[in-house]
């Protein structure tokens, strides 16, 4: 999996989601969460229980590429998003029509489309997936692409390790190239500077 630091930007971006729009929603890393709701329930169900609509994150594509000093990258990242959310009658007569889901998916669209967090390229939307069967909790998923630079085990090479500030030093005088080498026998009292300078 890419790093900690990439999953919790992303889980920041989603989190904005909540504040914007009053969800009560829960963003975790994917664990296959949406079996656990299925199940009969059980002790251990009820001890892993979390407020819907909520937003898991999940890494596919993970095959890494080795870079220079030590860097890694995963050039194909994909990012799926699922959104489970749970709204059995709205209340206007279009029993088990789950519109709010998809204003959940725009939500999501917005911000993640074109997000980029640290070491990574933009985000794509590259496929969504709608839940055509399912009971009282709706399953939807949306995937991103990015490629992400991992620097986790960069190594400098013939790094040179100074503390800021460093003060730079420019010289503007410029000494033009000779055309040729002057011979090991050279004698300058016998040639004009300009038969071997340019102008």
């Amino acid at each position: 999996m890419p790093t900690a630091s990439f999953f919790n930007a992303i889980k920041t971006q989603l989190q904005v989601i909540d504040e914007t729009n009053n969800t009560p929603s829960f963003v975790q890393l994917w664990n296959n969460q949406l079996a656990s709701l299925k199940a009969v329930d059980t002790e251990a169900n009820i001890l892993y229980s979390f407020s819907l609509p909520a937003f898991f994150i999940e890494f596919l594509n993970l095959e890494t590429e080795q870079l220079g000093n030590g860097n890694q990258v995963y050039p194909n990242l994909i990012v799926r998003i699922h959104i489970l959310h749970r709204l059995e009658d709205a209340g206007n007569g279009t029993m088990e029509q789950d519109l709010a889901v998809l204003e959940l998916r725009d939500a999501v669209q917005t911000a993640l489309q074109n997000f980029r967090p640290a070491g990574a390229s933009e985000f794509t939307r590259q496929k969504q997936q709608m839940d055509y069967s399912h009971n009282n909790i709706y399953h939807y998923i949306i995937e991103y692409g990015c490629a992400y630079i991992d620097t986790l085990t960069a190594q400098p090479v013939n790094g040179i390790i100074a503390n800021p500030p460093f003060n730079l030093v420019l010289d503007k005088s410029y000494n033009p190239p000779p055309y040729m080498k002057p011979p090991a026998d050279f004698n300058s009292e016998d040639f004009d500077d300009n038969d071997f300078y340019t102008n």
